[in-house]
């Protein structure tokens, strides 16, 4: 019997860990407590939350009375466990690779992220309706970048009757975009739009929401932002404008933890035993 030890995390976590359960593991989870060593020595996986730290000193366990911190759980580790973790930091791929222990990022996993992109775009448009006092029916909304989440919003937007403007860098994205019945604009070509967007969202991580791009828009337009660090709204400039920004990290956590959970369960199960029959 596969024998799991989750640490920290949240609602996903203990989704994860119940779906694991249901397919006949063994599951344990642990905090900060004398029996830590011995828990961590009878798992043969340890599974880490999404992300790993949020500050890179503690496991980030919004959930726990008592977090451990990543030190000790590096310390408790060797070269017979095998790691799954979700976005983890490079210095802590360098501590587990320095100790020949396996690592897998399953924030990574192809599968994983498309079901994730679907819970985001959900979380987005949640956040969009109880925060606008107009539909989304008939709005201007412009999406920055046209990845997986952001696809899945424009895509979702457009059914909803949203006029949806997608600003890309490559080609190929723009082209996506397009084909999903969005008006596709270069990124650098930002700075020649001129629309009273009542929506913006940001899926990228580097500075495209500008203070220039923010002073085009309108005091009633709402700005999403759920990029990771280190964003891509100007949250000064927002501010300076009086436009609202609203940080959105984890929507998949916030709104579908139980879709979000069970996705990183699967994933794992079939890193562990690829192709293996999952219910």
């Amino acid at each position: 019997m596969k024998k799991f030890l989750f640490i920290g995390g949240d609602q996903r976590q203990q989704y994860a860990a119940q779906y694991l359960m249901r397919q006949g593991c063994s599951v344990t989870t642990a905090e900060d407590c004398p029996e830590f060593e011995r828990m961590v020595e009878a798992a043969d996986y340890i599974v880490l939350p999404l992300p790993v730290s949020r500050d890179g000193i503690r496991i980030n366990s919004p959930m726990s009375i008592a977090p451990l911190t990543l030190k000790k759980v590096i310390r408790a580790l060797d070269e017979s466990k095998t790691v799954f973790a979700g976005m983890p930091s490079k210095d802590l791929e360098v501590e587990l690779s320095c100790k020949d222990i396996k690592l897998y990022d399953y924030y990574k996993n192809e599968a994983l992220a498309i079901l994730n992109s679907i819970s985001t775009a959900e979380g987005v448009i949640h956040e969009a309706i109880g925060s606008m006092s107009i539909d989304l029916h008939g709005s201007k909304v412009a999406v920055f970048g046209y990845g997986k989440a952001s696809s899945a919003l424009a895509r979702r937007l457009v059914a909803l009757g949203a006029q949806v403007w997608a600003f890309a860098r490559s080609e190929r994205d723009r082209a996506a975009a397009e084909a999903d019945n969005c008006k596709a604009i270069p990124l650098d070509s930002i700075s020649s739009q001129n629309i009273a967007f009542d929506l913006v969202v940001n899926t990228v991580p580097a500075p495209v929401v500008t203070e220039k791009f923010i002073k085009s828009l309108p005091k009633s337009c709402l700005i999403i932002e759920i990029a990771s660090a280190p964003f891509g709204v100007d949250f000064t400039a927002a501010e300076a404008e009086g436009i609202r920004v609203i940080r959105c990290p984890s929507l998949p956590g916030m709104y579908s933890p139980k879709s979000a959970g069970e996705a990183i369960a699967r994933t794992i199960l079939n890193i562990v035993n690829p192709g293996g029959e999952l219910k």
